[in-house]
């Protein structure tokens, strides 16, 4: 399950693909074996709110070690550290969005597996 989300996999065939294009333009279906990867209206918002979670835990941790690890030489004004982590911050979320998206619909497919054509 975590291979195929990785990859952007199909979580049924396992062989189409989730998206279109760069960063994540999610198909409507599969285009192997049609299985519709919209299930309802607002599906993918556990996928941002995954893509939020995986993000604020890497900031935690790269903060932290700066904290502790890095002594603070004064080369960056208050500004400057701000935007730094700003640019940071959105960096990873477009970073974590396509795996975030694809973990989301492979793991409700692992707990609760649909078919092509069934009703939502």
């Amino acid at each position: 399950m975590l291979l195929n989300a990785w990859r952007g996999r199909c979580p049924r065939c396992r062989q189409g693909t989730l998206f279109r294009a760069w960063p994540n333009q999610v198909l409507p279906q599969c285009p192997v074996c049609a299985l519709p990867y919209f299930r309802e209206p607002g599906y993918f918002v556990g996928g941002m709110v995954v893509t939020y979670i995986l993000a604020l835990l890497v900031i935690v941790v790269v903060s932290l070690v700066l904290f502790f690890l890095v002594p603070d030489k004064g080369w960056l004004t208050e500004n400057q550290k701000i935007a730094a982590w700003f640019i940071f911050s959105i960096g990873l979320t477009v970073a974590f969005l396509r795996f975030s998206y694809s973990l989301w619909i492979s793991v409700d497919y692992w707990i609760e597996p649909w078919a092509p054509g069934q009703p939502k």
